[in-house]
């Protein structure tokens, strides 16, 4: 019975459809503009929609400011002035530096953070500002209190020892602190410089003091003007003066060993892990502003320096002063490489009693 029924109303189908042969076929029904915005938005990508809400953002309304948490000279201060002198092109305003030294970073990131979201300032920074300095300090912020906008550049480091000892190697560097109370340059507690080398003297099982300076550069000089006998530095900084035999190069704090130094008598400089120290720690800086900014101003931020260091004169800049670009410079990768560093530099602090 039922097909039956179903046959009869096929017919009838059929017949109307004839009686229409004739006429023209009715437009189809308009479909209400809610309903086509919605189904683009299911259909287009997340990117697509972040770029357009950032099109037409008012940031910044005046000249950008970068707050570099080191003094002038210094690693920090030069990165920061490579990228301020690009990025002013790519916003369309001008791009200054300030210096905010002291305590680790603290005292930058404390000054930061007295300001409201959606001002024309940004802050560089550096490991030992989230992942060293809070476990010394009474800090009044956190991770939480910063929007990671975007990466720059990855730190190697290494262990440095004044040439005029004559010390060629960890064992050597062991058997000379026997007795003694072995002093290690770096910017001070509250510095991963400190934290990093203070770990590797107790894992020598040596006796040592902190002769305390302000950056590398301080770390450099207090190993060659004799106040210290052994420093943490970045590899490229050092590389001057590892050339004109100032200092020994006696590891590397990376995973894998290194031939930078080769044209200066190194073929290899060899890890901290290989001479069965346990200790790998490698840095990057990044480009953060305060919490609470609107996402639109963090990604028309993260579009500008993406343009910045795509292009191959910055790069040319970039490279020619030593400094490596991270490989993945994304909020992702980069937030995920802040968790690592804190991560890492607690487990040190716990390990050396800190």
């Amino acid at each position: 019975m039922k097909r039956l029924i179903g046959f009869i109303a096929a017919a009838g189908m059929i017949m109307a459809l004839s009686a229409c042969a004739g006429k023209s076929a009715p437009e189809p029904a308009a479909v209400p503009a809610k309903e086509t915005a919605r189904s683009q938005e299911q259909t287009e990508p997340a990117e697509t929609k972040t770029e357009a809400s950032s099109e037409g953002v008012k940031w910044p309304t005046g000249t950008v400011t970068i707050y570099v948490p080191g003094k002038a000279g210094a690693n920090l201060d030069t990165k920061a002035r490579l990228t301020a002198k690009y990025l002013g092109g790519e916003l369309g305003v001008d791009v200054v530096v300030e210096n905010r030294p002291g305590a680790g970073g603290i005292t930058a990131c404390t000054e930061y953070l007295t300001e409201e979201p959606n001002t024309n300032n940004i802050q560089y920074m550096a490991a030992s500002n989230l992942a060293v300095a809070p476990i010394y300090n009474d800090c009044e912020f956190t991770a939480d209190d910063f929007v990671t906008v975007a990466g720059l550049d990855s730190v190697e480091n290494g262990l440095f020892v004044d040439a005029k000892l004559g010390i060629k190697t960890m064992d050597e560097l062991k058997a000379y602190a026997e007795g003694k109370v072995l002093r290690f340059a770096s910017a001070g507690v509250g510095n991963d410089s400190f934290l990093v080398s203070k770990i590797v003297m107790e894992d020598l099982g040596v006796k040592s003091d902190s002769v305390n300076g302000d950056g590398f550069g301080d770390a450099l000089v207090n190993v060659m003007n004799g106040s210290a006998e052994v420093c943490y530095c970045a590899l490229n900084q050092a590389a001057q003066y590892v050339e004109d035999g100032s200092i020994v190069p006696l590891a590397v704090y990376s995973q894998e060993a290194y031939t930078g130094y080769a044209d200066y008598g190194f073929e290899q400089v060899p890890t901290l892990e290989s001479l069965g120290i346990d200790v790998t720690y490698s840095t990057i800086t990044w480009f953060s502003l305060r919490k609470g900014t609107d996402e639109a101003v963090v990604k028309k931020l993260a579009d500008s320096l993406k343009k910045v260091y795509d292009n191959p004169e910055f790069q040319a800049e970039f490279a020619e002063a030593g400094f490596v670009m991270l490989p993945d410079v994304s909020t992702e990768a980069v937030s995920a490489r802040v968790e690592s560093m804190i991560e890492d530099c607690a487990a040190f602090a716990e390990k050396i009693g800190g």
